[in-house]
């Protein structure tokens, strides 16, 4: 089953009725640049994330799909991205506290090409 193909068996596939197969916990330490390719690192592409800075104190900013426009993540908040295709996550934790990453990864199909970017 390829990506653009959201049917399946007459059954419109989205995040509500996707099954989670393998949830995806990163823990982002502390001042620290990470860098996530969901195809590389977990043989998928993420269709939600959840995004939830520990840091009481300082900000963490995240991009996603290498698009070079980092968003700001107060502290002790989070943010989600919703019934979307993110293949790259950047995130940038505050100084004093980590950043974690929740994820729900649909597997990539065996006749999918892999995508291989130097990051």
């Amino acid at each position: 089953m390829p990506f653009s193909n959201n049917i399946v068996n007459n059954y419109q596939l989205n995040s509500g009725n996707t099954p989670l197969l393998y949830p995806v916990r990163v823990l982002c330490p502390a001042n620290v640049t990470t860098n996530i390719s969901f195809p590389d690192q977990f043989l998928g592409r993420c269709i939600n994330l959840k995004i939830t800075n520990n840091d009481g104190t300082n900000a963490a900013s995240y991009d996603y799909n290498l698009n070079g426009v980092f968003a700001n993540l107060a502290s002790s908040t989070f943010a989600t991205v919703d019934n979307a295709v993110i293949n790259y996550l950047t995130v940038i934790a505050g100084a004093a506290g980590t950043v974690l990453i929740e994820a729900q990864v649909l597997p990539a199909a065996r006749s999918e090409q892999p995508i291989e970017v130097q990051v």
